[in-house]
């Protein structure tokens, strides 16, 4: 005799893709925000999903773009840094994670004018990601480290 399961029993799948469904409309509703200019009502949007679904990919996502919002929306950059370490310390590994390592660098470079500091993030971006596709301008960003842009020959053509 073949035992087989009750009919009733709940496919796991179910409850994973409604989680699933339910931070993907989360996050499309913060980028509608951001898009509306509500900045503050979005970056609440992107944490609850960083709070609530930590352990999900959608999570080191949601961190980035927090730091995103603040470097390009709310021009607080202390804020987008801190905002960018948050994705490399608490979700190590992510896709995001390199991504933000260089934009901690690029803040300090090309915002902050801070070398010393862009040094040090752009020399741990080549250490821990040296053959990413970010790799490359991670060089060309220190090569060019501390220069005026009209002292850079492929960037001159800019400030023209």
């Amino acid at each position: 005799m073949i035992r087989r399961p009750p009919r009733s029993t709940p496919k796991p799948s179910s409850a994973a893709s409604d989680v699933y469904k339910r931070q993907l409309k989360i996050y499309s509703n913060a980028e509608t925000l951001r898009n509306e200019k509500e900045y503050n009502a979005s970056v609440d949007a992107l944490h609850y999903i960083v709070k609530n679904y930590a352990d999900l990919d959608i999570a080191p996502k949601s961190q980035y773009l927090i730091g995103d919002v603040f470097m390009n929306d709310l021009k607080d950059f202390n804020e987008a840094i801190a905002h960018y370490k948050n994705v490399v310390t608490n979700f190590p590994e992510s896709r995001e994670e390199p991504h933000a390592q260089f934009m901690i660098g690029y803040i300090y470079a090309n915002v902050k004018n801070d070398s010393a500091n862009a040094l040090k993030e752009y020399n741990m971006f080549l250490e821990k990601y040296p053959d990413h596709e970010l790799a490359p301008s991670v060089q060309f960003e220190i090569q060019w480290l501390g220069k005026d842009i009209n002292d850079i020959p492929t960037l001159k053509h800019i400030s023209s």
